[in-house]
């Protein structure tokens, strides 16, 4: 196997099984912990979710990074997103079994919204890493947090509460 086939399916396995844990003990546990986080509307799932997600994007990209020094950002992004979609396959795959209807719906979705989630993550963590440019990564963020805003007050129903 592939130096890089090896890192994805490692960091893959990783970022699953800790989705699975995450998910069985906000959900199925009896401990009561709360859905969001109090006087606001993050959800705690959520953002642990993101924490931990962009934690093994980055140790991903950065040992891939030790092993072959030559890639360049694109191949990052591709990686990161690599691991993302195989993390979300299998947990879709894991959760189409407690869905009662539109299982099919909520696969895609699922996966194709964690994936997409995932590579912004990625060409973030990829850039940082690549080009070590600080501000323009801030410039970056910022232009794409505003650009998503404007896409929210054009099409309303982007986004639901």
């Amino acid at each position: 196997m592939k130096p890089v086939a090896i890192i994805i399916a490692k960091y893959s396995g990783i970022l699953f099984i800790w989705l699975l844990l995450l998910w069985l003990a906000l959900f199925y546990s009896p401990i009561d912990i709360p859905e969001s986080i109090p006087y606001t509307h993050i959800k705690i799932y959520g953002l642990l979710i993101v924490a931990f997600t962009l934690t093994i994007i980055i140790f991903a990209e950065k040992e891939t990074l030790r092993k072959m020094p030559v890639l360049n950002v694109g191949r990052l992004v591709l990686i990161g997103t690599a691991i993302c979609f195989i993390k979300d396959v299998l947990f879709q795959f894991v959760l189409s079994f407690t869905e009662t209807s539109d299982k099919l719906h909520y696969f895609i979705i699922g996966t194709i919204s964690s994936t997409i989630f995932g590579a912004v993550f990625s060409f973030f963590v990829a850039f940082q890493l690549k080009t070590k440019k600080t501000n323009s990564l801030v410039l970056i963020i910022i232009g794409c947090l505003i650009m998503f805003r404007v896409l929210t007050m054009i099409f309303p129903g982007i986004v639901t509460s």
